[in-house]
C-alpha cells in the first residue's frame, strides 16, 4: 500500500488540495455572489473573480510546497497567477453563459465547469509550472 501511494503521491497530494481550494473557492463563491447579486447584474462574473482570488493563494502556496517541492520562486508565481486569470476567466464566463441556460442554480454549475478545468491546470502545473 505504501509502495502504491508512493507512486501516486504527487497526484494524490495535489488532488487533496485541490479539493481544499474548491471547498474554499466554492464558500466565498457563494458568500460573493449572495452579496452582490442584489446589487449587480453581473455578480456571477465577480463572484467567479474574487473566490478564485482567494482560494488561488492557498492553493499556490500549497502545490508549490507540500506537493511539487518547487524551487522555483517569482517565476512561478507569475507562471500560476497567468493560468489562474486564464481558468477565472474560462470559469467565470462559462458559468455566467450556462447558468442563463441551464435552469439550475449557478454553483451546481460552477462545480462542473471547475471540475474539467481542475483536469487541464493538473497537467500544466505539474509539467510547466512547478517541474523540478
Amino acid at each position: 500500500m505504501k509502495k502504491l501511494y508512493s507512486k501516486y503521491k504527487t497526484s494524490l497530494d495535489y488532488t487533496f488540495i485541490a479539493i481544499l481550494s474548491f471547498v474554499i473557492d466554492i464558500i466565498f463563491y457563494s458568500v460573493f455572489l449572495f452579496i452582490l447579486e442584489k446589487h449587480l447584474t453581473n455578480a456571477i462574473i465577480l463572484a467567479s473573480f474574487l473566490a478564485r482570488f482567494i482560494s488561488s493563494l492557498f492553493n499556490y502556496l500549497m502545490n508549490k510546497y507540500k506537493v511539487f517541492k518547487s524551487k522555483k520562486n517569482i517565476k512561478t508565481l507569475f507562471e500560476y497567477f497567468v493560468l489562474v486569470l486564464i481558468n477565472i476567466t474560462i470559469s467565470a464566463f462559462l458559468v455566467n453563459i450556462l447558468s442563463k441556460i441551464i435552469p439550475i442554480y449557478s454553483t451546481i454549475i460552477k462545480i462542473v465547469v471547475d471540475l474539467v478545468i481542475f483536469i487541464f491546470s493538473y497537467i500544466i502545473q505539474k509539467y510547466l509550472i512547478f517541474n523540478k
